[in-house]
């Protein structure tokens, strides 16, 4: 069973103006103290139903105010989802779908679900590859204005372009795009062929 809660934000505020209007003490940035408590008992639904197959799972949709992660309204999606998916603007403007930020993400049930038996042996390791190498790529992007690009170093500029062509090959799927975690893998190792074979990142 899916559940998508599609407007937790207007929620939270409905919550905040009740609380006004019954004049309660306000708490953190003027939202009720029992928030927290009121969502914790809508999140901790998720998970196995006792005696019957399946699952509930949860996709709470919020927007982040002022993009800042720990304000009151997404700080208890955070913590008790252990797995913030931002969707970042950046991506969105290049076109990017879905614009997922996969820096932050955090998956407690890959290690479980990947490598032979599951997908495929090399699945840890390419995955790691490209996470190690994105992260770097954007890292550079942050120290190296555009103008300083065609003067850095011959590997700088393979790790820009590999940044680049990961968010339009790999993060990129299109809305009506339907390949499979095989067809997936090869495109990461098809990114990191263009790479110099003796600068790959250690396990």
């Amino acid at each position: 069973m899916l559940i998508i809660y599609t407007d937790m934000t207007n929620y939270c505020e409905s919550l905040r103006q009740m609380g006004a209007a019954r004049e309660e003490v306000p708490g953190r940035r003027g939202y009720p103290g029992y928030m927290y408590t009121d969502l914790a008992c809508q999140y901790e639904r998720a998970g196995i139903i006792k005696g019957k197959k399946g699952s509930i799972t949860q996709f709470p949709i919020l927007t982040m105010p002022g993009d800042d992660i720990t304000h009151p309204i997404p700080e208890p999606v955070r913590i008790y989802h252990r797995g913030p998916d931002p969707h970042l603007r950046e991506l969105h403007r290049k076109g990017i779908y879905p614009p997922v930020d996969i820096r932050p993400s955090l998956s407690r049930l890959m290690n479980s679900g990947i490598g032979k038996g599951h997908t495929r042996e090399d699945h840890r390791a390419v995955s790691d590859q490209l996470y190690a190498y994105y992260a770097e790529g954007n890292d550079l992007r942050v120290s190296r204005p555009s103008w300083a690009k065609r003067l850095s170093l011959e590997r700088d500029k393979l790790v820009l372009e590999f940044a680049d062509k990961f968010e339009k090959k790999f993060v990129n799927q299109g809305r009506d795009e339907d390949r499979t975690i095989f067809e997936t893998l090869q495109i990461g190792w098809d990114l990191l062929a263009d790479l110099p074979e003796a600068d790959a990142h250690q396990d």
